[in-house]
């Protein structure tokens, strides 16, 4: 991968201008990638929550993503569109992918017969951009970095660990660059779907709700460590999604809102945002982060199914 460097010239900006095509990769990508130095110096952490149904959010059950939407400058929503077929697989390829599963072609939890050579994560874009940026996926379910990831991230959990595990790996990231300074994290939480399809997708449901105040706690201290961060100079983005919601013991019936319909909250301190009303559908992730970092992909932007979430 080629380095680049800032450069200015009189005081005005470049933006840097990459072509790039990988002669010995299966993705066979004709693409011109601009860098803006304004906003590579940026920074993201992306929360996936697996199995999020949006009515169990409260003051209550979990106090600090409430707090997150009601008080902070966010965009929000509790009727963020998931894919038609409600199975982890087809969604987490969307947020990942930024294209909805007719182009990736994930239809289930299997990978089966995946289009990601013409439609990869948008990590791909990143580790393309020759911008230095370094990134880490810590998944509890491992066929996000087996299947999604392919090795585009500087640093990613190859075995299984459990949510706890993950939690903890992402704090030290954060606080101690260990083992690396990583400037785009994505995580993924497992647990609570896991509870879902034990004890039943419910506010109703104790074990429910008692596993989803685990994780917005785990979310709120996650954020407090970025407002850390902000406090000495950076710039970070901040993201919660969920792939599904549920209904039962199960996510399978994609006509169910309690279903098909989840968790996205994007906060950051100054950015103005898109109007809550605003229908968010998986494919808007990748395009919000690349933006957001400054990384220009004309064939990711020709490609996309997504819409960067502010303005």
């Amino acid at each position: 991968m080629y380095k680049y460097s800032k450069k200015f010239i009189f005081g005005f900006v470049i933006l840097f201008v990459i072509s790039c095509e990988k002669e010995n990769s299966p993705y066979q990508i004709n693409d011109t990638i601009t860098v803006d130095p304004q906003k590579i110096h940026r920074k993201a952490l992306i929360i996936g929550i697996d199995g999020f149904r949006s009515d169990v959010m409260n003051l209550t059950s979990t106090p600090f993503i409430n707090d997150l939407i009601q008080n902070k400058n966010t965009f929000s929503s509790l009727n963020h569109i998931c894919e038609g077929i409600t199975y982890s697989g087809p969604n987490w390829s969307s947020i990942l992918t930024g294209v909805h599963m007719n182009k990736h072609k994930i239809f289930n939890n299997s990978f089966d017969d995946d289009n990601f050579d013409q439609y990869p994560s948008f990590f791909y874009f990143i580790s393309e951009s020759q911008s230095n940026k370094k990134t880490a996926s810590l998944v509890n379910w491992l066929p996000i970095n087996d299947k999604l990831m392919n090795n585009f991230t500087d640093y990613s959990t190859s075995s299984y660990i459990n949510d706890f595990s993950v939690f903890e790996t992402t704090k030290n990231l954060i606080t101690d660059n260990n083992p690396i300074n990583t400037d785009i994290i994505f995580i993924q939480f497992d647990e609570l779907d896991g509870t879902g399809h034990s004890f039943g997708f419910s506010p109703e449901i104790e074990e429910y709700v008692n596993k989803a105040n685990e994780i917005d706690n785990y979310c709120s201290q996650l954020y407090n460590l970025i407002e850390e961060k902000r406090s000495v100079g950076e710039d970070w983005i901040f993201i919660i999604v969920s792939d599904h919601g549920g209904e039962g013991t199960s996510h399978g019936d994609a006509d169910n809102p309690n279903v098909n319909r989840t968790l996205i909250t994007v906060e950051h301190p100054i950015l103005e945002f898109k109007d809550s009303n605003f229908y968010s559908n998986q494919a808007d992730i990748g395009k919000t982060v690349l933006d957001f970092i400054g990384i220009n992909s004309e064939y990711f932007n020709n490609t996309t199914d997504g819409q960067t979430l502010f303005f």
